[in-house]
Parts: structure tokens; C-alpha cells; sequence
């Protein structure tokens, strides 16, 4: 998502104003079907590991679990 927010800002045409959202909602879809096979796969172990890990940002939520954990 971030090259795709890249080409918007390096090079904003119309083309690249409409395919951006497209690509993001796409990739969040995607994201989404790819979590409900992990889920099947995996069942509770990669709910725990959901609980830790952000869909996109892993360090963020990784740091607020770690700060929780350790008090």
C-alpha cells in the first residue's frame, strides 16, 4: 500500500487517482479471505497471533502488547 501511495504522490494523473483506491480496497479483500484460511488452517493459534499482530503495521500493536505483558 505504501508503493501504491508512492505512484499516487510521485506521479498523480487521472490513472493513478482512480486505480489507488481500487488497489487498497482490492488488497484489503484480500487480506481479509487470506485471514479466513489461516483461520481454518490455524484456528485458535492464529487468533492468538491476530491478537498480537496488526493486519498491516506489526510494530505498533507488537510494542502496546509487549508494554501490557511486562507490567
Amino acid at each position: 500500500m505504501v508503493i501504491i501511495l508512492g505512484f499516487l504522490i510521485q506521479w498523480p494523473t487521472i490513472i493513478t487517482m482512480m486505480m489507488a483506491p481500487a488497489l487498497i480496497i482490492m488488497y484489503l479483500r484480500l487480506s481479509k479471505q487470506e485471514e479466513k484460511i489461516m483461520m481454518v488452517e490455524f484456528g485458535d493459534r492464529y487468533l492468538e497471533y491476530m491478537n498480537i499482530v496488526p493486519r498491516f503495521i506489526p510494530a505498533i500493536r507488537r510494542m502496546h502488547y509487549e508494554k501490557e505483558n511486562h507490567n
